[in-house]
């Protein structure tokens, strides 16, 4: 058994989470030198980037960091290809990114970017998608084998103290039903696995469509730029107004759905506010703290997204929900799994994901691999099939690399709670080696 398959059969055993250093590490080193080997002859501009960088061996876990790729690098394909319908040149420039061959994907009469992507998984790659805040969405390719880990580690929610799939549990999803992005495909994975198939309810039944997502994405980058006309702005307020009342009746319907049933088992996930809102109106028609049955689970997490609530917003949830199971965890769309939260609140590594924290630029270490130390999040999940997916993130997050912790029970890497990012705390969100990737990229599709 390789290194690599070690860590990720490490799943299901009751350390997975709490694992000390001195054991993962070594797997972890041996499983970077099998998986680089392996990729830098599948990937050219992995290759290219390992021989102008100098490295030709991993003899240590930092010699990994200029092999990691920016999270822009994932959506550096030219707006124009999505403009122009080039899908042609859309395949060609996510096969740049892609292990295996792109041949076999039908791109006859593609009409738009959904209809591109239903194409994609079809013919086997199973791409998901961000949420194209930055004015653009990333494509992450995926195999039929990486979404088998995901389910996999879809069977253990709630750790420390995981639940079993028993297809019990009503299912209250605060989002559309379907779509490309990991968020949605492992709602509906959980919906399968823990759901009753007669009662999973989502806030949209249409499926989440990447052209409304880069239409909004766009306007959003022309508003800020100063380029958005002002008919565009007003009907862009007149479809988020009309669309915003649509969710509001649909919200309020799932929230008198919730509270009937809540003496029985349910899966209620979604945003912190949204939280907040069910607990106000049960609370209005008189429900005391605790009606909540024991087997319930919260999946909340994020921000508040501006919202305003009041400092100890989570305390007065959970005294609502009462002794009810929680799911919370730090992680990403381009990740293969999140880190889970303990009981204390720290997040957990996942064996098979090697974390990092780097300095500002993400070019080198913001310290040793000891003690508490806070900087830029970087990774190499070793999992990933379709992809190299080592990454340099715009999160900054405090990391504990300690062995020994006096204040949480569970030993093993954590990353605290207090995780922001660099471009909303005023810091300028400059990548070193992000202009170095694209422009490999580029160079391969001849953009």
């Amino acid at each position: 058994m390789t290194a690599r398959e070690t860590l990720l059969g490490m799943l299901h055993q009751d350390k997975c989470y709490t694992l000390p250093q001195s054991e993962l590490v070594p797997l972890q080193l041996e499983a970077a030198r099998e998986l680089f080997a392996e990729r830098r002859e599948q990937l050219p501009i992995l290759d290219r980037r390992a021989r102008e960088a100098g490295v030709d061996r991993i003899d240590r876990l930092d010699d990994l960091i200029p092999l990691l790729f920016s999270h822009t690098s994932f959506k550096s394909y030219p707006n124009s290809f999505v403009q122009n319908g080039q899908w042609d040149r859309m395949t060609k420039w996510l096969g740049t990114l892609t292990t295996g061959t792109m041949d076999g994907v039908d791109l006859n009469d593609v009409k738009d970017i959904d209809d591109w992507v239903g194409r994609l998984w079809a013919a086997g790659h199973l791409v998901n998608t961000t949420s194209g805040t930055s004015g653009k969405v990333s494509f992450l390719n995926r195999t039929q084998g990486d979404d088998d880990l995901l389910q996999r580690y879809l069977r253990r929610i709630c750790w420390p103290e995981p639940i079993t799939p028993e297809g019990k549990h009503h299912i209250f999803f605060m989002g559309p039903r379907s779509g490309p992005y990991l968020l949605l495909i492992a709602a509906n994975h959980v919906a399968r696995l823990y759901g009753r198939p007669d009662s999973r309810h989502y806030l949209s039944d249409e499926p989440l469509r990447l052209v409304d997502i880069t239409r909004m994405a766009e306007m959003r980058l022309k508003m800020a730029e100063g380029r958005a006309t002002p008919s565009e702005i007003a009907a862009l307020e007149d479809s988020t107004r009309s669309k915003g009342v649509e969710m509001a009746e649909r919200f309020s319907q799932m929230i008198d759905e919730i509270i009937a049933l809540r003496h029985e088992p349910m899966i209620i996930t979604g945003g912190w506010l949204q939280m907040w809102q069910i607990m106000e109106a049960a609370r209005e028609r008189g429900i005391p703290n605790g009606e909540f049955h024991p087997d319930t689970v919260i999946q909340s997490g994020g921000g508040l997204k501006g919202a305003k609530l009041p400092a100890d917003y989570r305390e007065q949830l959970f005294e609502f929900f009462g002794n009810v199971r929680t799911q919370q965890g730090y992680g990403m769309s381009e990740m293969s799994a999140g880190f889970p939260m303990d009981k204390d609140g720290y997040y957990h590594q996942v064996p098979w994901i090697i974390p990092f924290v780097l300095d500002r630029e993400g070019v080198k270490p913001a310290g040793p691999r000891e003690g508490i130390v806070e900087g830029r999040y970087a990774y190499l999940d070793l999992s990933n099939e379709a992809r190299w997916n080592g990454l340099i993130t715009g999160d900054r997050v405090t990391m504990d690399f300690r062995e020994e912790r006096p204040e949480t029970r569970l030993p093993g890497l954590v990353v605290h709670p207090d995780i922001s990012r660099y471009a909303d705390i005023g810091e300028e969100d400059k990548i070193g080696c992000a202009g170095t990737i694209d422009a490999y990229i580029s160079g391969e599709i001849g953009a």
